[in-house]
């Protein structure tokens, strides 16, 4: 899956779909294969990953965690307007 990768220092890099990444305790991990990964970057040295996907791209995973979010923005919405009735 491609992503943009934005640097502590605002510096950006794109990076293709061949990239693997994975994050792990806040460190950044890059290669072409998983497990063997050729780059390194602490959390001190990354800022923003932005995935370049599609919904198709998704698992399905995702999309329960997308309803969750929204479930809980409405609930949110609800509590406000309760609370502003008063």
């Amino acid at each position: 899956m491609a992503f943009k990768l934005t640097y502590s220092d605002g510096q950006e890099s794109q990076h293709d779909d061949d990239t693997v990444w994975e994050i792990d305790d806040g460190v950044l991990k890059l290669g072409r294969e998983k497990g063997k990964w050729s780059v390194l970057l602490s959390p001190s040295h990354w800022a923003v990953l932005e995935i370049d996907g599609t919904q198709s791209d998704r698992g399905e995973g995702d999309s329960d965690k997308e309803s969750d979010q929204k479930e809980k923005s409405d609930n949110s919405d609800k509590k406000d307007k309760d609370n502003n009735d008063d």
